[in-house]
């Protein structure tokens, strides 16, 4: 992740003697690796917290600060990071967005269109971009998002997602077990889906949301579930009708055993905001 670069400078003064050094990693990687066993959470942010001030430490840093915690993790992790195709998409909830020098600032005021699906600009969000090997299988595959808790997304780089299970609870796999996606990012920011936490040292909002390609003929499409006067509309840009779209559990099966990929996660969405999220207009149909 780009950010990570502001640290180099501050933390190498007090570690450079014992870092490891790796041609093929990023020297940021490395400089935050003081030996093969890694360090722990306290001696972390201790180091950073010497060289770096508190301030400049956004939510999404503090969070892999929080969950992260050994050598390898941080290697693994940072290596799926692509911050070329970092973005902020349109007028966001900040007036000024932390780091913005990170990012391409882009705005689309009509949809693109992969296999017949619409993507819409998600306006108000910015994109740290991941890695994906051979692109060019999925570019035109269909745009979707999975909400989640920031606190997962070490586990679901390292692990993968989990698909949603029935036996979980009532609100969960409500069409059958499988993995859930939708269409529209405003849909999955629900808190239901995208645990809203605020950030200790920077007193901002932040709420988490997986960008993902879905392939074409793996999903079906269903109806929202979130609503309790179904007369309100949650996207403007999608019916209520076709807000999740499902992958069954057999066509997942299936998939696996013809070593298939049936969708990818492209990037970490994440907006941020002053005020709580269930406050701003966009989100007016949380209370319905």
């Amino acid at each position: 992740m780009v950010v990570f670069d502001e640290l180099l400078d501050n933390i190498t003064t007090s570690i450079n003697s014992s870092i490891e050094t790796s041609s093929d990693l990023p020297v940021v990687i490395t400089t935050l690796c003081i030996d093969a066993n890694g360090i722990d959470k306290r001696e972390l942010k201790r180091l950073i917290s010497q060289r770096f001030p508190s301030a400049t430490i956004t939510p999404e840093i503090e969070d892999l600060i929080n969950y992260t915690s050994t050598r390898n993790e941080i290697i693994e992790i940072f290596k799926q990071f692509n911050p070329r195709f970092n973005r902020i998409y349109g007028k966001t909830y900040l007036e000024k967005e932390p780091e913005i020098e990170h990012f391409m600032e882009t705005k689309f005021t009509k949809p693109l269109i992969y296999s017949g699906y619409p993507y819409f600009c998600p306006n108000g969000w910015r994109r740290y971009s991941l890695t994906i090997e051979n692109f060019k299988l999925y570019e035109d595959w269909p745009v979707a998002y999975h909400g989640t808790a920031s606190k997962n997304l070490l586990s679901i780089l390292d692990e993968g997602l989990r698909p949603s299970d029935q036996k979980k609870g009532k609100h969960c796999a409500v069409f059958g077990d499988g993995f859930y996606f939708s269409p529209s990012i405003e849909y999955c920011s629900n808190p239901r889906y995208a645990e809203i936490k605020k950030s200790k040292t920077k007193g901002l909002y932040i709420q988490t949301v997986l960008q993902c390609r879905v392939k074409p003929e793996s999903f079906k499409i269903n109806r929202e579930t979130l609503l309790r006067d179904k007369k309100k509309q949650i996207d403007p840009n999608f019916n209520n009708s076709e807000l999740e779209w499902l992958i069954p559990l057999k066509y997942i099966k299936n998939s696996q055993k013809n070593d298939e990929r049936f969708f990818i996660i492209s990037g970490i969405m994440s907006r941020l905001s002053k005020e709580h999220p269930e406050n701003l207009p966009i989100n007016e149909w949380w209370n319905y």
